[in-house]
């Protein structure tokens, strides 16, 4: 309960850090002049294409729990999926999802082993989906975003280099099983010498046994393409559906003439380069990445009210939608 105390207090810290820098920019000023001629129905899609993003996301998680459990309810995969946007929100490198997830998973009565391969599943997909659709843009629109920022389009490339050894990681500790209860099992006795566990054998017993089933579980994989195609299709529309969010802020001001395949190219840069940013939400980087891409894009007096729409809808939907999830029992 500590840790929810201080993962909700760290979150509105740093909600408060985002208002002050919205304030301080007038990005507020410039939303409330603006708002006469926002056109409202672009916002109203923009919102209609996070709850997709949910969607798709929870499908994902259905699709891959389907090779376990072939009755898993889509609300139940649902619910996982907000509790983990909830905790990926208010917790640093958005390190308190898959924990949350593990648990409400394991109160949805799957196993601990069932529940941790099924969110290494899901997230191995999720990452490689991101990686090769974002390799795909960097070629795509290397051309336009290098003429115009030349220096911090190589950030780009650090920020790939680092989801594809993530991906490389995850494969070798899901494949190959002497390794994994090797790396596993030298990290209890550790934790061990330093007096953070009273029963090493016990724990080492419980080690055995949830990676055991986790390997069995991954074993399934290999012979359930269609479930997997199934899943891949999803994280491929759920990543489309979130990178075109700026774009229809942008026609919600009523500009044309920016490509929409150029602002999902920017999002999915804003996201490579702000994962790693220590804080909940990548607070304060997300903002200034988004600035720096999409001022090409956004007339000067209307980027600070962008930003401010973008991370409502991307951002702190999540902290509230998914804090009801969380607390619904």
């Amino acid at each position: 309960m500590k840790n929810y105390k201080f993962n909700f207090i760290l979150g509105i810290a740093s909600g408060i850090i985002f208002i002050l820098l919205i304030i301080f920019t007038n990005g507020w000023m410039d939303l409330i002049h603006q708002m006469k001629n926002l056109q409202i129905q672009w916002i109203i899609v923009a919102g209609i294409a996070m709850v997709l993003y949910w969607i798709f996301e929870a499908k994902t998680l259905q699709s891959v729990i389907f090779l376990i459990k072939k009755d898993y309810k889509f609300r139940e995969a649902f619910k996982v999926t907000m509790v983990g946007q909830y905790f990926n929100s208010i917790t640093p490198f958005a390190s308190g999802g898959q924990p949350m997830q593990l648990y409400a998973l394991t109160k949805q009565e799957l196993g601990a082993g069932s529940s941790g391969s099924v969110l290494m599943i899901k997230f191995i997909i999720y990452q490689s989906v991101l990686t090769i659709y974002s390799l795909i843009l960097i070629f795509w629109k290397a051309s336009f975003f290098k003429s115009k920022m030349s220096n911090l389009f190589y950030l780009i490339g650090i920020g790939f280099a680092v989801n594809a050894g993530v991906i490389m990681f995850l494969i070798i500790f899901s494949k190959y099983r002497k390794l994994t209860h090797k790396l596993i099992i030298t990290l209890s006795k550790i934790l061990d010498k330093l007096k953070l566990v009273k029963d090493i054998s016990k724990l080492e017993m419980r080690i055995n046994d949830n990676l055991d089933q986790f390997h069995d579980n991954m074993e399934i994989v290999k012979h359930s393409g269609a479930q997997m195609f199934k899943a891949i299709i999803y994280t491929i529309f759920q990543l489309t559906i979130i990178f075109s969010i700026p774009y229809f802020i942008y026609l919600s001001f009523g500009m044309r003439g920016a490509s929409i395949e150029s602002m999902i190219a920017g999002t999915a840069f804003v996201m490579m380069l702000t994962a790693f940013i220590p804080l909940p939400g990548a607070v304060g980087g997300a903002e200034g990445a988004f600035f720096m891409f999409f001022s090409l894009f956004f007339a000067a007096n209307n980027i600070m009210a962008a930003i401010l729409l973008w991370r409502l809808i991307t951002f702190y939907s999540c902290i509230i939608f998914g804090f009801y999830a969380f607390m619904k029992k």
